[in-house]
């Protein structure tokens, strides 16, 4: 049986003019399941963050969120579904 996905995203990438930050990264995460995503500084974690929730729209790429798709839509909407992004103190 297929595990269940609550965060699904295909192919996101990402550019700031001439640089490709994020090229086709693909995740899925399930719920009730811990997932990290990690890497050296400059990697676009913090990029990839920006695109799921909603802060930055993603140059390639589809986000799911719930089963609804959430690419594009801005982070105030992401929010209400129940998806955040956090900042340390």
């Amino acid at each position: 049986m297929a595990e269940a996905t609550l965060l699904r995203v295909e192919n996101l990438s990402h550019r700031f003019g001439r640089f490709q930050v994020l090229q086709d990264v693909s995740v899925r995460v399930a719920p009730g399941r811990l997932t990290a995503l990690i890497g050296p500084n400059g990697a676009g974690k913090t990029t990839f963050y920006k695109c799921v929730s909603g802060r930055l729209a993603p140059t390639g790429g589809r986000v799911w969120f719930d089963g609804r798709e959430i690419t594009g839509l801005p982070a105030h909407r992401v929010a209400r579904l129940g998806l955040l992004r956090s900042f340390q103190i």
